[in-house]
């Protein structure tokens, strides 16, 4: 988020955009991901996040992670976008999914 700052010239007080917003909670899940934040905490720093008007409300965030190893912008690895095409039937919920699901198990712990 460092990088963050700079690009806007140093100073944490610009607003921050919803891109700003975006990278620091796909940061947020990642390290989440890897145990680096509980669950209680990663909902905290994601609601924080979300609400965010500054720059510098973002980098205090995701100053205790260390940065994504080749993501000089700050912009989470391997994470995954899932965004509903067409419209959905009247009356279904936010939740409706149809179709097969399948769940790839990454490794035993």
């Amino acid at each position: 988020m460092a990088a963050e700052i700079a690009r806007t010239g140093g100073s944490p007080e610009v607003r921050a955009s919803h891109a700003d917003r975006d990278r620091v909670v796909d940061v947020l899940r990642v390290a989440a991901g890897e145990g680096r934040l509980s669950l209680e905490e990663l909902e905290e720093r994601l609601e924080t996040a979300l609400s965010a008007r500054r720059v510098g409300e973002l980098a205090v965030l995701t100053a205790d992670l260390p940065a994504v190893a080749g993501q000089a912008s700050g912009e989470a690895e391997g994470v995954v976008r899932i965004r509903q095409q067409g419209p959905r039937p009247a009356g279904v919920t936010a939740g409706w999914c149809r179709g097969a699901w399948r769940s790839v198990r990454r490794g035993a712990r």
